[in-house]
C-alpha cells in the first residue's frame, strides 16, 4: 500500500442575473446550468485512474476535505435575503444534472441529495460528498459576505477499481436574485486521501463486475 491523494479543482462562480435571465455567468467557463431552472449551475471535472486500471491496483478511500477560498457574497444585496446551497461530491458514474433536477422543482427538493432515496444515481456511486449553506450577514453592507450556517456529509467511501472519478461542484440560490445584483461562490477545491494498493485476485474481479454493474445500471440499488 501506498499513500496518494486525489484531487479536483473548481473554478470561480459570479453569476449576474437580469430580470430576463437568472442564469447569467460572467465568470467561470467550466460551469453549466440547468436552462430549465433559475440558480441551479454545476462543475463537473474528470480524476483519470487509467494508469492505475491497466496496473490492477485498487484506491481505498479513507478520508476527505474540501478546501474554500474566500468568500461567498452577495452585492450589493439586502441583509439577511437568501440562500445559497453548495454540493461537492466524487461519483463512479456521470450524474445526470438535468434528469435529476427538472422544471418545477421546489428549492425544497433539493434534498434530494446524490445517492439518497429517490435520487437517480445509487448510493453504492457516490464515493463522498458534502453539502453547506450559506446565509447572509443581517448587519454587513454595501457588499454582503455569506457564512455556513449547516453541512453534512455523505457517501459509501467503497474502494475503487474505476478508470476514472467524476467530481461535482453543485451551487443552488434561494431568493438571492431578488435580492442582488450579482453573487458569487469561490474557487475550492475537492481531496480524497486514501492508499493504493493489491487487492486479492477474487475481490479485484468483484469490484471490477460491482463497477461494471453500477456504470450500466446507476439507477438500481
Amino acid at each position: 500500500m501506498k499513500p496518494r491523494q486525489l484531487t479536483a479543482d473548481f473554478s470561480y462562480l459570479k453569476v449576474v442575473p437580469t430580470v430576463a435571465d437568472r442564469n447569467v455567468i460572467e465568470e467561470g467557463s467550466e460551469w453549466e446550468f440547468i436552462d430549465t431552472l433559475a440558480g441551479y449551475f454545476y462543475n463537473q471535472q474528470v480524476i483519470d485512474l487509467t494508469g492505475m486500471s491497466v496496473e490492477q491496483k485498487t484506491f481505498f478511500p479513507e478520508s476527505f476535505s474540501v478546501q474554500m477560498g474566500p468568500v461567498h457574497y452577495l452585492s450589493p444585496g439586502n441583509q439577511g435575503a437568501g440562500a445559497l446551497i453548495e454540493m461537492h461530491f466524487v461519483t463512479t458514474t456521470p450524474f445526470d444534472f438535468k434528469s435529476n433536477y427538472t422544471q418545477g422543482i421546489s428549492f425544497e427538493q433539493f434534498q434530494l441529495f446524490p445517492g439518497s432515496i429517490g435520487s437517480l444515481i445509487s448510493f453504492d456511486n457516490v464515493v463522498c460528498g458534502e453539502w453547506v449553506t450559506y446565509t447572509s450577514s443581517t448587519s454587513q453592507t454595501p457588499a454582503i459576505e455569506m457564512y455556513p450556517s449547516s453541512s453534512g456529509r455523505f457517501g459509501s467511501m467503497e474502494p475503487i477499481t474505476s478508470d476514472r472519478l467524476y467530481c461535482y461542484k453543485f451551487v443552488v440560490s434561494s431568493n438571492i436574485e431578488a435580492a442582488a445584483s450579482q453573487y458569487g461562490s469561490p474557487s475550492s477545491k475537492l481531496v480524497l486521501f486514501g492508499q493504493e494498493g493489491e487487492d486479492s485476485d477474487l475481490a479485484y474481479v468483484m469490484r471490477l463486475r460491482r463497477d461494471y454493474v453500477l456504470q450500466n445500471e446507476p439507477d438500481e440499488d
